[in-house]
């Protein structure tokens, strides 16, 4: 498995997005059919995600979880066959459509999932700085904000519709590390 931390799922992301360009920007105000191209279908970026990262992907809401990343020993031995149940996570991801509604959960969902990375995708309409400072105060009231800070484990990535752009942004104490 390759290094699996803020900038590495950022880079899988950039680069699959980027190749699915054309297709994410004819459904970008389909909510229904972005979704799916993001984490509902075979070849989904999350799909390809995985697969950059030399990981799995299980996007079928796994205990409310949009997209879980993991490797084979990360399920229970043992299992039936074409059974999932895991004990740890790779990658906890959370996929949301609209920026003004649900995020606060999103956040506060990921928080409870013990996982490497916590990695929640949104699009804002316009400057946001509000809601990224009340997500972020989310975030440093729960008990492990240290240990999300200093591993830089929670990231946030917005998308744009405009000039198809991308910022992220990984969890730190004091503020917001931009790294995109």
């Amino acid at each position: 498995m390759k290094p699996l931390n803020s900038n590495s799922f950022l880079q899988a992301w950039i680069s699959t997005v980027e190749s699915k360009k054309e297709i994410l920007q004819n459904d970008w105000r389909n909510a229904k059919a972005f979704t799916t191209l993001v984490k509902g279908c075979e070849d989904s970026i999350m799909t390809e995600v995985a697969k950059q990262l030399e990981l799995k992907c299980y996007a079928k809401d796994y205990y409310s979880i949009d997209t879980i990343l993991y490797d084979d020993e990360d399920l229970v031995p043992g299992i039936p066959e074409k059974s999932f149940w895991f004990r740890q996570i790779k990658v906890a991801f959370e996929h949301e459509n609209f920026f003004g509604a649900g995020l606060y959960q999103e956040v506060a969902h990921l928080l409870l999932i013990n996982s490497d990375l916590k990695v929640l995708v949104t699009y804002p309409s316009g400057d946001e700085t509000d809601r990224m400072e009340k997500l972020h105060s989310i975030i440093k009231g729960c008990n492990q904000q240290k240990v999300l800070s200093d591993r830089e484990n929670f990231l946030v990535i917005l998308g744009y519709e405009t000039n198809f752009q991308w910022e992220a942004f990984a969890y730190k104490e004091d503020k917001w590390n931009k790294i995109m």
